[in-house]
């Protein structure tokens, strides 16, 4: 229990950060749709770290906390991290299409992303994955549309004005963030399932690898946040 809480506060507590400050970057300026939806999709993850803690709590307490859940689908927490892929691959993905100004590519990006959602129900309905390990389709389907959509928007960003102030744009920084998430961790959700108490090395490195990519990405956003707030961003603003 003691190394599950020195894993699970600290991602915490960066995701709780990062939320805190977009929190107060909305309340303080008018800023955009995408990123007011950012800012509660950041809120809405510490939410699903919370409620995700119950099948450890359950299991380092011997079933003596939340017990109802033993031998049942809800055993494990897959079910809310898959559900969970589905939530954040559609806001990655909406928040830099809603940056796009190119209509063929917004549109684009919304066929492939309803196609996706629909893929990932089927899966859930049709495949016993949803309740016994990370999905591998909702993965890497859900990284690759967030990489084309991060790809269209670095398109724009090249060929348009607003390379000259990239450093101070909050898109960017986010940009950044979930390229290193999702090149990093995807691959470690995929193969988890081979990760077992028989190779602790690799259970050691597994953990390592989604505490650190974590502390990283949550404290860049807000980072970018921070830097939004002091140079004003103008991509972040109600035109």
């Amino acid at each position: 229990m003691k190394e599950f809480l020195l894993h699970v506060i600290p991602v915490t507590s960066v995701e709780l950060l990062a939320a805190c400050i977009g929190l107060f970057y909305i309340i303080n300026y008018k800023v955009n749709k995408p990123t007011r939806y950012f800012t509660y999709f950041l809120l809405f993850t510490v939410l699903v770290e919370v409620i995700g803690s119950y099948a450890a709590i359950a299991y380092f307490s011997d079933y003596k906390y939340f017990g109802f859940v033993k031998g049942t689908l809800f055993e494990e927490n897959y079910w809310l991290y898959n559900s969970y892929t589905i939530i954040s691959s559609f806001v990655y993905v909406s928040f830099f299409k809603m940056h796009l100004e190119n209509a063929n590519h917004r549109k684009i990006l919304t066929i492939l992303l309803i196609l996706f959602v629909v893929g990932m129900v089927f899966e859930s309905v049709f495949s016993e994955t949803f309740f016994v390990s990370y999905s591998a389709y909702g993965e890497m389907i859900g990284t690759l549309l967030i990489l084309l959509s991060i790809s269209l928007y670095y398109y724009q960003l090249l060929t348009g004005d607003e390379i000259l102030i990239f450093n101070t744009s909050l898109p960017f920084y986010i940009s950044i963030g979930a390229i290193l998430l999702h090149l990093v961790l995807t691959p470690i959700f995929i193969y988890s399932k081979y990760f077992d108490a028989e190779s602790p090395e690799f259970v050691e490195l597994y953990k390592r690898i989604l505490l650190f990519t974590n502390l990283l990405v949550y404290l860049l956003y807000s980072f970018g946040f921070i830097i939004c707030l002091k140079k004003k961003d103008s991509s972040s603003y109600i035109l």
